[in-house]
């Protein structure tokens, strides 16, 4: 797993650890794609195993309040793909989710040289679509039908945030 170590104001976001997947898994009872405790732990173990994978807890005055999951790639242009960013609705406000998101961005830009940022929203996510359009990422492609079975159709919006350098 990719080494993050995140400190501001009273937020601190680092790697998740095997004894906080309890934990992680009671923040995402109520999220649309929940994930049973051996769907998580192998979630866990294919991050751990992985040097390139990000899975981080984000705490609030040591309080478990979200996650941070992404794949780092250093390429010609440094990016990350994120793949889940959840701040618990219990704790959350528009401002600091975005407070949140930036400073996480940021620590990326400044100490690994990230470009570009890259993630994924089904069209019917519109506070997430909202969110990620107010931290200046704009939708560059959509997959039609990407979640797709006898009874579910969705699309996948992939949206990108350029040169944050």
């Amino acid at each position: 797993m990719f080494d993050v170590d995140i400190k501001f104001e009273d937020i601190c976001v680092n790697n998740i650890e095997e004894e906080d997947l309890r934990e992680l898994r009671e923040i995402l009872r109520d999220k649309k794609f929940y994930l049973n405790d051996d769907e998580l732990r192998e979630i866990y173990l294919e991050c751990y195993m992985s040097e390139c994978e990000i899975f981080t807890k984000i705490l609030k005055k040591g309080k478990f309040i979200g996650v941070f999951r992404g794949r780092i790639e250093f390429k010609s242009s440094n990016m990350i793909w994120i793949s889940y960013f959840y701040i618990n609705n219990k704790y959350s406000l528009k401002k600091s989710n975005q407070d949140i998101l930036m400073n996480i961005l940021d620590y990326f830009s400044h100490n690994f040289g990230v470009c570009d940022f890259i993630t994924g929203v089904t069209n019917s996510e519109k506070d997430m679509i909202d969110m990620w359009k107010n931290n200046d990422f704009r939708t560059v492609r959509i997959n039609k039908e990407f979640y797709s079975d006898k009874d579910y159709k969705e699309d996948l919006m992939i949206m990108k945030k350029y040169n944050s350098i």
